[in-house]
């Protein structure tokens, strides 16, 4: 585990998502950050600390963040690497009445006397013990301060007193473990320690490493863990599980549940729940009213502040006593709470007072959702005056404890839990049905938590449905509801399509979205592998099997075989062998079939450059220090029939494959070194020059080829310029050579506007604070020969290298407020404004105006929506837009996609007014304009 150096008490002002609630623990007050070994040669060996030079250090985190397991670490490693060290290891707890003297004097001295044979400890034996004090080869380590037991309340102060007045003990170097919530809970009297706070393990790589060694004797039921908790939904118990003692929690339920998670988020939780007090019994003891009791509180406190606090999850100390008491009060429920861990304190807010969270935030949401008995809490629909009722349910802040709250097994709930389903799935908005698509694909998640809803099946027919015939925005959304409902009635559905008589369109999105939602779901592998082995599908539906077998197929046996056969059928077009090719290189890396049938098609020179060049990007996925494969590249790049493209991507591979491969290199030199000057040779050399840039990134000689290709008079095309320029910007990042040609390209006269336009593009992405580029984008704009599409492209970059710079705005607002520039111009400017300001009040009413205007393209009005829909910043905004485009008759495309964005992050009750605010002759006139509009037709 990791460790930060914190210089102060964290203040806590900002909130965070619950799928980040990890960072409710984060410091923000650190002067370094440590890993594991750094933390010991540093600070252990060398002493390099700003307060005690390396003699008195403090350890501190929340429950469960390995405090212990790392001082037994600490204790490991200095018995063996500090030389004549003497470690002792005391559980503060154990200490009970007595002072830590009179421990190590007679408790712990006299266990070494008894290891050597005698009943007690001898004087000389005494003597020497005090000699190694003063010979300074002491090591006290102190676990768990926390749990000692002080005369005056307070530990922190107790154990100071005691290293004050023993001048023994202040001789020995002390490492002493401390909960978060007693270090920084009052006045700390150990201020001269230097304080480090034990670091969340890093998910994936480390929350990995630590179930493969937990699972080490069952491998495979660790990577079952590893996949389970990469599906999609599972962000909360990712983060959750960083902790250590909650990793524990998790590997432990899934060893006894027999490979599997429990069925509903909130069983998880409670088993969590469960065993998290069984840790602390010995600790803390409790009982089960007390345990009920202090449930039933902070559930309360929970909801409360999902609902009604600015900060939701960083919990002020006076917002907290109104529901638990007191901190200092040693009876009340906050006390207890604190002592089992289920709040901590995590820093002080600027009165200096402190600030709680659950030792989780998705633990709040979960106590939350037990504390609410009536499902009216989440909805209370006043369908004509939506401001007097209540809906939470559109409230994205609520929806992981809508869940939580459909998961619970109380079978009291379960009538209120059909009500609450069968309520969203007829909620009737009055307003496009924007909001019963919402309240809809709320029940289609909801039904993967309460599994014993009666209409699931119509409730999941009706979303794949959704995402095969819709708007796109609706088809985007319901595509998302299919990975969030119930798995195994969504791959039967899709399965159950693909094998019924609907068209090629049907069955290719069906084939699609088992691609998305079916990980090595054998079923749904088994149903792609007959659709792509039917001769009764066109090859684009083909394809697209092919295509979903390379997300869902890892390893699979039946899916490899089946797409090895398809790239040595002779019987499909090369776009499907290609994809077939894709595939492999996604589905199992190393495998020797896949490997030797993808050489083997390398090797075809019959078969088109596309397809081989696949088979080498393919074979550099999955060939990783492969001999065979190298072997293969290395034979292709010496072939002289191969396109150079093909010999590019053969380069990249042997690169992916075996890092700084030579012959790889030494092919995109050559290549680079061609003497042809036609368009062609050019595009090679630029691309041979971007490769060799990941190879080998900074290669100066790459860059030095596309600052060529930029500065050559014998280039005609602007095209290759174009390239060579888009090539920079991903290997020339901070380059002052790469910088300079750019900027010179900015300043020719000889070059098309789309050529200065580029110029200025890729100026953005890799001038970041380059004052030359700064000064020539600035000079740029000021030039009155400039067209406009490249002055409002150069005020972009200038805003990205150097952001809020004014001179930037002030042009793009100058362009929008001429009289005589034209609509294309306006909206290039809004879009590039609207980047570089977000929010600004000048491009939004500039916007919403073109909206409403009835003497503007149609195009320039799509624009303008698709443009607002990226820019919107709040709901004043957003009311302006639903109003005007509730006035449209004609509502569909993109005015339908950005009234839905508004819906998705407005209130119901204030999209209901905004799109009700038009008045009734208006509401006429498009009513009229309907009729005519359909008799026409």
């Amino acid at each position: 585990m990791g460790l930060v150096e914190r210089k102060k008490q964290s203040k806590r002002q900002g909130d965070v998502s619950p799928e980040q609630g990890s960072q409710l623990y984060k410091e923000t007050e650190i002067t370094k950050t440590f890993e594991h070994d750094a933390f010991l040669e540093e600070v252990l060996k060398q002493k390099n600390t700003p307060k005690s030079k390396g003699k008195l250090i403090a350890i501190i985190g929340e429950p469960g963040a390995g405090k212990t397991t790392l001082l037994q670490q600490i204790a490991d490693w200095v018995s063996r690497e500090i030389h004549q060290s003497i470690v002792i290891w005391v559980s503060l707890a154990d200490l009970r009445e007595k002072e830590l003297k009179s421990y190590l004097f007679e408790s712990w001295l006299t266990q070494v006397a008894e290891k050597t044979g005698k009943a007690e400890p001898t004087e000389q034996l005494k003597n020497d013990f005090v000699a190694l004090f003063n010979q300074n080869n002491v090591w006290l380590l102190l676990d768990g301060l926390d749990e000692m037991s002080a005369s005056s309340g307070n530990p922190l102060t107790e154990i100071a007193r005691q290293f004050r007045e023993v001048r023994l003990i202040s001789q020995a170097r002390i490492v002493l473990t401390c909960r978060i919530n007693l270090w920084d809970g009052s006045i700390n009297a150990l201020d001269d320690f230097d304080t480090y706070r034990s670091l969340d393990f890093s998910y994936p790589q480390q929350v990995e490493r630590f179930i493969h060694k937990w699972f080490a004797a069952n491998r495979e039921k660790g990577e079952q863990l590893c996949t389970a908790l990469k599906e999609s939904g599972k962000e909360r118990i990712q983060d959750l599980v960083k902790n250590p003692l909650r990793l524990t929690l998790l590997c432990l339920n899934w060893q006894s549940g027999e490979g599997k998670l429990p069925d509903t988020q909130a069983g998880l939780y409670q088993q969590f729940v469960d065993d998290f007090y069984k840790w602390k019994k010995d600790e803390f003891a409790t009982n089960s009213d007390q345990r009920q009791q202090l449930n039933v509180k902070l559930g309360e406190l929970a909801k409360a502040a999902i609902d009604k606090e600015a900060t939701r999850f960083r919990l002020r100390e006076d917002f907290v006593s109104q529901f638990l008491g007191n901190a200092d009060d040693e009876k009340s429920l906050l006390k207890l709470a604190l002592n089992q861990g289920w709040l901590n304190c995590v820093g002080i807010d600027t009165n200096r007072k402190p600030v709680y969270a659950f030792f989780h935030a998705s633990f709040q949401e979960y106590f939350a959702a037990i504390a609410i008995d009536n499902w009216h809490f989440f909805l209370n629909h006043v369908p004509k005056n939506p401001s007097q009722g209540t809906y939470r349910i559109f409230e994205p802040q609520w929806k992981q404890t809508i869940l939580l709250w459909l998961g619970q097994k109380e079978e009291n709930l379960k009538q209120q839990k059909q009500e609450f389903i069968d309520a969203l799935v007829h909620f009737k908005d009055g307003c496009q049905k924007f909001y019963k698509y919402r309240a809809y694909f709320l029940a289609a998640a909801g039904i993967a938590e309460f599994k014993d809803y009666f209409r699931a099946d119509e409730i999941v027919t009706q979303i794949v449905k959704w995402t095969i015939d819709s708007p796109s925005s609706i088809k985007e959304e319901a595509k998302s509801a299919l990975q969030q409902t119930d798995r195994t009635k969504v791959i039967a559905a899709l399965v159950q399509l693909l094998s019924t008589n609907v068209d090629d369109s049907t069955r290719r999105q069906a084939a699609e979205s088992l691609g998305e939602i079916s990980t090595s779901n054998e079923t749904a592998i088994a149903a792609l592998v007959q659709l792509l082995q039917s001769k009764d599908v066109d090859e684009d539906t083909r394809r697209r099997a092919v295509e979903s077998l390379g997300k869902i197929g890892t390893s699979n046996e039946t899916a490899i075989a089946a797409l090895v056969q398809l790239l040595q059928s002779t019987n499909v077009d090369h776009h499907t062998r290609r994809q077939a090719a894709e595939s492999l290189g996604k589905i199992d890396s190393g495998n020797e079939i896949v490997i030797a049938a993808l050489v083997q098609l390398l090797q075809l020179t019959n078969e088109d450059y596309d397809t081989r060049w696949q088979a080498a990007e393919s074979l550099g996925t999955i060939g990783t220090g492969n001999e065979f494969v190298i072997a293969a590249l290395v034979q292709l790049l010496q072939l002289t029939d191969v396109d150079n493209f093909t010999r590019i991507e053969a380069a990249e591979s042997l690169r992916k494959i075996d890092p700084g491969n030579e012959f790889a290199i030494a092919a995109l030199v050559q290549l680079l070194q061609l003497t042809d000057v036609d368009d062609y040779t050019h595009s090679t050399r630029r691309r041979a020059a971007e490769s060799l840039g990941k190879i080998d990134p900074g290669n100066e000689f790459a860059i030095t080829t596309l600052v060529q290709l930029l500065q050559s008079t014998n280039v005609d095309d602007d095209d290759i310029r174009l390239y060579a320029a888009s090539s920079l910007e991903e290997i020339g990042t901070g380059n002052e050579f790469a910088i300079t040609a750019l900027v010179q390209l900015l300043q020719s006269t000889n070059v098309h506007d789309n050529t200065h336009w580029w110029a200025a593009s890729s100026l953005g992405e890799i001038g970041t604070g380059n004052e030359f580029a700064i000064a020539a984008l600035v000079q740029l704009l000021q030039l009155t020969d400039v067209d406009d599409f490249t002055r409002i492209e150069a005020a972009g970059s200038l805003g990205k290298i150097d952001p809020g710079n004014e001179f930037a705005i002030a042009t793009l607002v100058q362009l929008l407020q001429l009289t005589d520039v034209n609509d294309f111009t306006r909206i290039g400017a809004v879009g590039s404004l609207g980047t570089i300001d977000p929010g600004n009040k000048f491009a939004i009413a500039t916007l919403v105006q073109l909206l409403q205007s009835t003497n503007v393209h149609f195009f320039i009005r799509w624009q303008a929506v698709e443009s607002l829909g990226e820019i919107l910043q709040n709901n004043k905004h957003r009311f302006a837009v639903v109003k005007a485009l509730s006035g449209y008759w004609q509502f569909n495309g993109e005015y339908y996609n950005l009234a839905w964005k508004c819906a998705q992050n407005m209130p119901y009750p204030d999209f209901y007014q905004a799109w009700h605010q038009h008045n009734v002759a208006t509401r006429a006139m498009q009513s009229l304009k309907k009729i005519l509009f359909t008799r026409i037709i």
